[in-house]
């Protein structure tokens, strides 16, 4: 017991340094509801917010291209966009939370340094169920951000900068 006490000590330690990172973020405007789901089981999580990489942008990093190796990054982009400007799901502004029209999204994609290839990063926020009769797990997403890669002038990765959030129905 005490072995998987100090296994698990840095995995919690992680957890809660990104946790309260990624709160910091959150935009508390814009309401996310968060379904009860009886028949996905027993609610384990109420809001969880969790980042995802899903571009690897070192050729030398053969655990990301692992990680990736499913992962129909140009599909989920195109989707997401498409959900937006046929008016499917509402997209917010990050930053102000103020709901966008297509022609907003259109100047988005237009900005300098913006490009559909550099979304790298999708932020979720969902809640979490456990299903312990039919040992299933069952994660159901409220909201996600769309990440964009950013680089200084001597093109040294900086970080993610948000293109928008999609509140899922």
């Amino acid at each position: 017991m005490k072995n998987k006490s100090i296994f698990l000590l840095p995995i919690a330690l992680f957890l809660l340094i990104s946790c309260r990172k990624n709160a910091e973020s959150f935009q508390p405007g814009i309401a996310v509801s968060i379904p009860a789901d009886t028949a996905a089981g027993v609610l384990v999580a109420e809001r969880i917010i969790q980042d995802i990489v899903i571009k690897n942008n070192d050729p030398n990093d053969a655990w990301a291209e692992e990680c990736l190796k499913g992962m129909h990054r140009n599909t989920l982009v195109d989707e997401v966009f498409e959900m937006a400007y046929s008016g499917k799901a509402r997209v917010y502004d990050f930053d102000t939370n103020e709901m966008l029209t297509v022609k907003q999204l259109k100047n988005r994609e237009k900005v300098e340094g913006f490009s559909r290839d550099k979304i790298g990063k999708v932020q979720f926020i969902e809640s979490w169920y456990l299903n312990p009769d039919k040992v299933t797990f069952t994660k159901k997403v409220s909201s996600l951000v769309l990440g964009y890669e950013t680089h200084d002038s001597q093109g040294q990765f900086r970080g993610y900068l948000p293109v928008f959030r999609m509140v899922m129905k």
